[in-house]
C-alpha cells in the first residue's frame, strides 16, 4: 500500500467480533483514507464486550441505523466476512446498488445437510441466490483448501479464487519465558512446569473435538509426563468433569482476559486442535487457536480437517480427525522428541509471521481488490 490510497475508503463487515478481526481493520486503517467496522457483535462466550465500542453494531437495536450509515458512507469497497450469513448477503446486495465493491471472504467448506424438509426447502432457496452472489463476485477469498474446493462445486472461476488464511498479530503474539503468575493463578506448581505442558484453547466442545481430546486424555499412557490444561467451558467437559477432578495431571482453567492469552500459549509446550470431522456441513474452518499458537512459536498438532492444514502447511503435526490414540501418539511422539518440537516450533513462527500475518492478510487483500478494481 502507498500514500495515494489516503482518498480510499473501506468497509468490514463480519458476523461476530474477534480479536484477529480489530487487528485486521486496523491493519487497514494504517494505510487506507477511513475503514469503517460493522458488526453483529460479540459471539457466545468471549468476554471481550469492550470489542463493540470499535465497532458499528448491526443488530436489532441498531441495523437501520447502521444500514443508513453505510450507505451514506458508500465506501469503494467492502470486505464481507461470513460471506453466506444473511446480513452479508443483504450488504453484497446494498453494495452492487450504490457501486461499492464487495471482496467476500469465504470460510465454508461444506454443503449443509438439515434434517427437517422445512429447513431443507428454506435452504436450497437460500442456495440459489449464495451461488449467485459467489459466481459474480469480484474478488473471492477462500479461507482454506476446501473452501476453494467448495467454491468450485458451486462453479466459481478457478482463476477468481485466491487462498488466504487470515492471521493474527504476531507482535502479540510471540514466544515468551512461562509466566510463574499465570501458572500459579492456575494452581500448576514448580515441578508441573517441568512435564509437558500440553493445552486445548477453545470451548470444550463436540465441534472442536473435545470428546477425542477427552479420550486421549483419560487413556493417555503416562500421566507423569504430561499436564493436560483444558477449559470449563463446554458440553464435553461438563460430561467428563468429575473423572477431570481426580486426575493430578489435568487443570481446568476458566475464562481468561484477553491480555492473558498470549501467556497462557506461552505457558504450554504443546497445542492440540483435535477439530471433529463433521458429515453434515463445514469442519472447523479456520480455529484461531492455531494460529495465535503458531505464532508464539508452540508445537501445534492438528486434525486434517478444515482449515487446518491450509494454516499449519508443514509447521506441525497433521493427524487423522476423530481419532483419540492419534491424539496421544502425537502428542507422546513430540514430548519424547523434543528437536522435533522445538524443530516445528520455529517453523511454526516463522510461518506466522511470513503468511499468517494480519498485516500480511491486510495488503493481500487490499491488492485482489486494487487488480479487480482498475482492471
Amino acid at each position: 500500500m502507498n500514500s495515494n490510497m489516503n482518498s480510499v475508503k473501506a468497509a468490514v463487515y463480519t458476523p461476530y467480533i474477534y480479536r484477529w478481526m480489530l487487528d485486521f481493520v486496523h491493519e487497514l486503517s494504517d494505510s487506507l483514507g477511513e475503514v469503517r467496522f460493522y458488526s453483529r457483535g460479540i459471539y457466545g462466550n468471549y468476554p471481550w464486550t469492550q470489542y463493540e465500542q470499535y465497532a458499528r453494531l448491526m443488530n436489532k437495536q441498531h441495523l437501520l441505523s447502521a444500514v443508513i450509515d453505510y450507505l451514506r458512507y458508500r465506501p469503494d469497497f467492502i470486505i464481507l466476512l461470513g460471506s453466506e450469513t444473511l446480513l452479508s448477503l443483504i450488504l453484497y446486495l446494498l453494495s452492487k446498488i450504490v457501486r461499492t465493491n464487495p471482496v467476500l471472504i469465504v470460510e465454508e467448506n461444506r454443503e449443509r445437510v438439515f434434517a427437517s424438509v422445512v429447513l431443507r426447502y428454506l435452504a436450497r432457496l437460500k442456495r440459489l441466490y449464495v451461488v449467485a452472489t459467489h459466481r459474480n463476485a469480484g474478488v473471492l477469498v477462500a479461507e482454506s483448501e476446501p473452501a476453494k474446493e467448495y467454491l468450485l462445486r458451486m462453479g466459481c472461476a478457478p482463476e477468481r479464487i485466491h487462498v488466504i488464511p487470515h492471521g493474527t498479530n504476531t507482535v502479540d503474539f510471540q514466544p515468551h519465558p512461562k509466566s510463574e503468575q499465570l501458572a500459579t493463578l492456575l494452581g500448576l506448581s514448580a515441578n508441573d512446569l517441568r512435564a509437558s505442558i500440553v493445552l486445548f484453547v477453545g470451548e470444550f466442545s463436540e465441534y472442536k473435538g473435545a470428546e477425542f481430546m477427552a479420550q486421549a486424555i483419560l487413556t493417555f499412557p503416562n500421566p507423569a509426563e504430561a499436564i493436560f490444561l483444558i477449559p470449563s467451558q463446554g458440553s464435553i467437559f461438563l460430561q467428563h468433569e468429575s473423572q477431570f477432578n481426580e486426575m493430578k495431571n489435568v487443570y481446568a482453567y476458566s475464562s481468561l482476559g484477553d491480555e492473558c492469552m498470549p501467556y497462557l500459549y506461552n505457558l504450554c509446550d504443546i497445542v492440540v486442535v483435535p477439530s471433529k470431522l463433521c458429515d453434515a456441513g463445514s469442519s472447523d474452518r479456520s480455529p484461531n487457536s492455531l494460529i495465535e499458537a503458531m505464532a508464539c512459536g508452540k508445537a501445534v498438532i492438528g486434525t486434517a480437517v478444515g482449515g487446518i492444514p491450509t494454516i499449519m502447511d508443514q509447521a506441525g503435526l497433521l493427524i487423522q480427525p476423530n481419532d483419540p490414540a492419534a491424539i496421544v501418539q502425537a502428542i507422546s511422539q513430540l514430548i519424547v522428541d523434543t528437536q522435533l518440537r522445538e524443530t516445528l516450533g520455529k517453523e511454526a513462527r516463522t510461518r506466522a509471521v511470513t503468511t499468517l500475518n494480519n498485516h500480511v492478510y491486510a495488503r493481500r487483500i487490499f491488492e485482489l481488490w486494487k487488480q479487480a478494481a482498475h482492471g
